[in-house]
């Protein structure tokens, strides 16, 4: 076998891997996340605790966001509303976010992890920039 199929093979089966885990995480995050809304529902008392948190993303891509976006939707407890481009940041709702810290950390890993499964094995570092995309200017009238 030649040594770009090894390589091809070594991905293969890393980014395999990685999707994997991140299918156990988030199953195991989402029934979580489930149980604590049906106890909440279930039993008398609040203990809700609302907030809206700006969480800096690491992710690069338009591709990379949309997916910690959509990860973050999909939680139960927990809704997007919106995407900051400069600094990339996520505003996100939780409905248990009594400590801000601790949600944006939670969030984080949730970001992490999706991260792993999305970029490709040879992903360089993270301190690389988002190429800029041009956008029209919308005083601009189209012909």
């Amino acid at each position: 076998m030649s040594e770009r199929r090894w390589g091809l093979a070594r991905r293969t089966v890393v980014r395999t891997g990685r999707v994997l885990r991140f299918v156990g995480y988030f199953a195991v995050r989402l029934l979580q996340a489930n149980l604590v809304v049906a106890w909440e529902i279930l039993t008398p008392g609040c203990r809700l605790c609302p907030a809206v948190v700006r969480v800096p993303l690491r992710a690069v891509t338009e591709g990379e966001i949309a997916a910690v976006t959509l990860a973050v939707s999909l939680t139960p407890g927990t809704l997007a509303l919106a995407v900051h481009r400069d600094p990339v940041a996520l505003s996100v709702h939780g409905m248990y976010a009594a400590d801000p810290v601790a949600f944006r950390r939670k969030v984080a890993e949730l970001e992490r992890w999706v991260l792993a499964a999305v970029r490709p094995v040879d992903h360089p570092p993270q301190s690389r920039r988002r190429p800029r995309r041009r956008c029209p200017d919308p005083t601009r009238r189209w012909r």
